[in-house]
């Protein structure tokens, strides 16, 4: 979703000249110069006297887009969004970015607690201009010399009413002048594009004198979601760009600035859901010298002397997202001696504690449980670790 915001008073007018065919108003390019010259004849002689105006930028809030497409991410994880900034001033302008993304209108279980949070520092100086004429059959682009200040060559720019475009030649034109009382016109500077996407090759007065040109770059923001408070619940999460974002002129003489801030209700926003997992945990113990071969939760028996083998069983149960940071701790049973060396992890031995003891007690800081070919500490989504050990019972 696009947020379009333009100067209501100085503006209104340069937006409606990004329109082809719309009414021809006197907006002029930031950046170029006005050349006046007069001559004085009288008996005798003759007086000449020429002065130049530089004609400044009118400072205008960009246009601002971002990838609106939505995204899951894990809890704890991150999330990328791209924003895309559009100069719509008559001439270049620097846009200094320093706000923060922020979790709106969360969704979910009343208990979940998801802070989405990140930010975003940058400033982006874009060129700008206005056309002087219109373009010829060939494809040019002709804008007043000196006002494509910060246009370069491979710049992506929007020209209004028509598409985006990349630069692809640049040859800068030459003032306005007066010699010897001879006014040599100005040479307007001429460029040449490239479409991008669909946008339609330039031709004949396809780009009328008054269309205004502006550069377009992006930048990105990183959010970070904490983890819920309810397993297994997703969060949902509209979230903004906010803070002040201010576009000051660049050209010399002073100028305006316009200060502005995105809202939740400017449309600039995406939507963010951040997966919950939720592990449950089962166990079970067999009696291995009674020859059994299945593990049980209850009807167990045993007598002194006994191996006993416990089993116990972690599996992500949402089946949409991993579990991370799995920590599992369990003791030596009362009335039992730990087997040294019989811990298994997804049937592959563990190293035991120091002295021979269980690697999964509280004493040894419990054992870093993973589904197969997961990091440790990471049960994949959907999937299980598996975790065995034996005592002896006393």
């Amino acid at each position: 979703m696009n947020v379009k915001k333009r100067l209501a008073a100085p503006l209104l007018a340069l937006a409606m000249l990004a329109l082809p065919g719309a009414a021809q108003a006197v907006i002029t390019a930031g950046g170029a110069t006005i050349h006046n010259a007069a001559t004085l004849t009288f008996t005798g002689g003759t007086a000449r006297a020429q002065v130049n105006v530089g004609v400044q930028t009118i400072a205008s809030a960009p246009t601002i887009a971002v990838n609106t497409t939505a995204q899951s991410v894990d809890a704890n994880a991150s999330a990328t969004y791209t924003y895309t900034v559009t100069n719509n001033a008559n001439g270049s302008d620097t846009f200094s970015f320093n706000g923060t993304s922020v979790d709106q209108n969360t969704t979910g279980a009343a208990t979940l607690n998801v802070a989405a949070t990140g930010t975003a520092s940058t400033s982006l100086t874009l060129g700008a201009s206005i056309t002087s004429q219109a373009s010829d059959a060939a494809g040019h682009v002709f804008i007043p010399a000196g006002s494509e200040m910060n246009l370069a060559v491979g710049d992506t720019v929007v020209i209004n009413g028509v598409g985006t475009y990349t630069i692809a030649t640049i040859t800068p034109g030459t003032i306005a002048s007066t010699t010897g009382g001879v006014t040599t016109p100005e040479t307007p500077t001429t460029l040449t594009f490239t479409a991008v996407g669909g946008a339609p090759a330039i031709g004949l007065n396809t780009v009328p004198a008054g269309t205004q040109l502006g550069e377009q770059q992006t930048f990105t923001t990183v959010v970070t979601a904490s983890s819920p408070t309810t397993a297994g619940t997703n969060g949902t999460h509209t979230v903004n760009f906010t803070g002040a974002t201010t576009a000051t002129q660049t050209v010399a003489n002073g100028g305006g600035v316009v200060t502005y801030t995105t809202s939740a209700a400017s449309g600039n926003e995406t939507i963010t859901t951040v997966l919950s997992p939720n592990v449950t945990l089962v166990k079970k113990v067999r009696n291995v010298t009674q020859g059994v071969t299945t593990f049980a939760t209850t009807g167990v028996n045993a007598q002194a002397g006994d191996v006993l083998e416990y089993q116990l069983t972690a599996t992500e149960g949402t089946g949409v997202t991993a579990a991370t940071g799995n920590v599992l701790t369990d003791e030596v049973p009362a009335f039992t001696t730990y087997k040294a060396g019989s811990t298994t992890l997804n049937g592959v031995a563990v190293t035991d504690g120091a002295g021979g003891t269980l690697p999964l007690s509280s004493a040894n800081g419990g054992l870093q449980i993973n589904s197969t070919g997961q990091p440790a500490g990471t049960i994949a989504a959907g999937a299980s670790a598996v975790v065995t050990f034996q005592v002896t019972v006393n």
